[in-house]
């Protein structure tokens, strides 16, 4: 049977025709492991999961690397702010190497009793700065980033095609829209590939251009590139990856080697949850019902652990999630309106 994949970056779908038949080489966004995934992170695993079968059924032998981001993820995507393993260090009075290998063990269990297989690769960003720091010095010395007090950027201008995956086009973008505007930075949407830290930081490597820790977008690039080569079949994540994340990583990729990075874009839509709420209405207090995302950022997620709590099989999440399309919202019912 002929698999038909619908391609992010060319909005449309397209007939699969990987590299090196059999093989094929995905590269999936893991997690960041300074909290629990919720079940809205679990559902784009479930996708994921559900590509590995369908192309394994049509006879590839299919190669899938799962990366852990146990450094380097800023509180704003955008590559601002602190390191959420700092953030999460700071919260519990454990290492960040703590926090690390408890909420890694935790997703796994989570990743198991969803009935997702195993990944081929799975690598920690921790275990790959030196591939990091290659690709960061490739950047420099093509000169295509550049170093500022605070660490190392990539200089967006010199990238044209940025903005094609995500079809945002950064003429008329207002400076500071996305990201705090620095004035050192060539342009307000140069992302760090590498930042300098203090001594008070709790995780950091030597580097030439000094004490520091990588930005979040370069390890995907440098890992995916590492175990499945410069260009590489499919890259897979959720939609909020697109405008920022994988943008980065198409650029930072490319601007070093020259070189189409993934060949297929697949992305996941949100988990939503429906839940009470309490407001004011002609001098009344009425609950209503309310779809938001789901997200750790603005408080408010479901983990697997708690849907097992009210008396679900984490099999039946799995299965609620096959009954709408990956490229679909999804409402999931806050517990609070769930059986006891």
């Amino acid at each position: 049977m002929a698999v038909q994949l619908y391609n992010t970056m060319t909005r449309t779908k397209e007939p699969f025709a990987p590299l090196d038949p059999p093989h094929v080489g995905i590269y999936t966004c893991g997690p960041t492991v300074y909290n629990y995934q919720h079940i809205g992170n679990m559902r784009t695993y479930i996708f994921e999961d559900v590509l590995v079968r369908v192309l394994a059924y049509n006879g590839y032998d299919v190669k899938r690397v799962l990366n852990i981001t146990d450094v380097g993820h800023l509180t704003s995507d955008a590559d601002e702010g602190e390191d959420k393993m700092e953030v999460g260090a700071r919260r519990t009075g454990k290492t960040p190497a703590e926090i690390a290998r408890f909420y890694t063990d935790v997703f796994f269990d989570d990743f198991k009793a969803l009935n997702c297989l195993q990944p081929t690769i799975v690598a920690p960003a921790t275990e790959h700065i030196p591939e990091m720091l290659d690709l960061v010095g490739c950047l420099v010395d093509q000169g295509v980033a550049y170093e500022i007090s605070d660490g190392v950027y990539f200089d967006v201008a010199k990238f044209p095609t940025y903005g094609a995956l995500s079809r945002l086009s950064l003429e008329g973008q207002e400076a500071g829209a996305r990201v705090d505007v620095n004035p050192e930075k060539h342009g307000p949407f140069d992302f760090a590939l590498w930042k300098k830290a203090d001594p008070s930081h709790l995780q950091q490597w030597p580097s030439r251009w000094g004490q520091g820790y990588p930005g979040w977008h370069i390890e995907c690039s440098a890992m995916s590139m590492k175990y499945l080569g410069k260009t590489f079949d499919i890259h897979c994540g959720g939609i909020d990856h697109i405008p920022v994340h994988h943008e980065n990583e198409i650029a930072q990729s490319e601007g070093c080697t020259h070189q189409t990075f993934a060949r297929y874009w697949l992305h996941g839509e949100f988990l939503r949850m429906v839940q009470p709420i309490t407001r004011e209405r002609e001098g009344e207090t009425v609950t209503v019902e309310e779809e938001v995302k789901m997200s750790k950022s603005l408080g408010g997620f479901i983990t697997l652990g708690d849907v097992v709590k009210v008396g679900y099989d984490p099999l039946t999440y799995r299965y609620l999630c096959l009954g709408a399309h990956y490229r679909s919202a999804l409402s999931f019912r806050s517990l609070m309106c769930m059986r006891p």
